[in-house]
């Protein structure tokens, strides 16, 4: 596969790309274990003041959802200033450059076609439990859903293949990049381990460096091997898309309509399997039959051919 992201005008190499970024993800872990006990508290106080119910719904489900919160907002916060530093002056630097409307579209129809096509294989072999929500609820969830999908695809997009990505491609092959920043997409996205259990009243200035070390050894916790090959095979299938596009909007879509159709999914209903004589929640996409479809679909990006943007 030949590495055309290197042949752009004006483009200089910078080898030490790979370690600027190990420092912007440890900056970012650590901007995130200051903000996090800021949240949790700043929402506990408005949780008892108003007895706002949304508040308390944020409290009950733990302090390591504020820091997986909170690593997004750092990320935000130093995302732009650490693409200067690694290089990245603009925009295009990133290949984050213009695509036709309807190809994005087709392409975030694509990614929720592919979770929906694992979802309706599924309920071939396993139970499906449908739970009961509310209108009101429901739009909630519809809006933060839209807000969820927006965020999620454009911000890790913009990190994994326009950032980390083009690091690799810098310091290695366009296979080799590829399969790297894949491999970190996928440990990225194991976060705090199981074992690290914060209770509500346990929470100090100091509870989000705990969640730092758990976040760094996360394999430790809370590492599922079938998880781990489902998230880095969905990081190969977004690299090819990039690269066969030649735009970021394109992993964007198609993270996007993925995202979309798996929050909407799992507000209705819950995917069991029955093992060792007890029912387990398992995710959509944490399954062998997601792994072979998003590799068949990897596997084709391959030989499709490159099209004009």
């Amino acid at each position: 596969m030949e590495n055309d992201f290197l042949k752009r005008k004006n483009y200089s190499l910078q080898k030490n790309g790979v370690i600027l970024f190990g420092i912007f993800y440890l900056c970012t872990l650590c901007l995130a274990a200051i903000l996090a006990p800021a949240l949790f508290y700043t929402t506990k106080f408005l949780a008892n003041r108003f007895s706002i119910e949304l508040f308390q719904h944020f409290i009950d489900k733990g302090f390591e959802k504020f820091f997986d919160r909170a690593k997004l907002v750092s990320l935000v916060i130093l995302l732009f200033p650490f693409l200067g530093i690694c290089g990245f002056h603009s925009l295009e630097d990133i290949y984050l450059v213009k695509i036709r409307g309807r190809k994005f579209s087709l392409t975030f129809i694509g990614g929720f076609i592919l979770v929906c096509a694992i979802f309706a294989l599924l309920s071939l072999h396993d139970i499906f439990t449908l739970r009961p929500i509310g209108m009101k609820v429901y739009f909630w969830n519809l809006f933060k859903f839209t807000m969820g999908t927006i965020s999620i695809g454009f911000l890790e997009e913009i990190i994994f293949r326009g950032m980390i990505f083009n690091l690799f491609l810098r310091n290695f092959n366009t296979i080799c990049s590829v399969l790297l920043a894949s491999l970190f997409f996928a440990y990225c996205h194991l976060g705090v381990g199981n074992n690290l259990k914060i209770g509500t009243d346990d929470v100090t200035i100091f509870s989000g460096f705990r969640c730092i070390i758990s976040t760094i050894m996360s394999f430790g916790h809370s590492f599922n091997p079938l998880n781990f090959l489902n998230l880095m095979v969905f990081g190969v299938l977004l690299s090819l898309l990039l690269l066969k596009n030649k735009s970021l909007l394109s992993p964007i879509a198609f993270h996007m309509g993925v995202v979309f159709a798996l929050m909407n999914i799992r507000s209705f209903i819950d995917v069991i399997t029955f093992v060792d004589g007890k029912y387990h929640s398992v995710g959509i996409l944490d399954t062998w039959l997601s792994l072979a479809l998003q590799s068949f679909v990897a596997l084709g990006l391959i030989f499709v051919k490159c099209e004009k943007v």
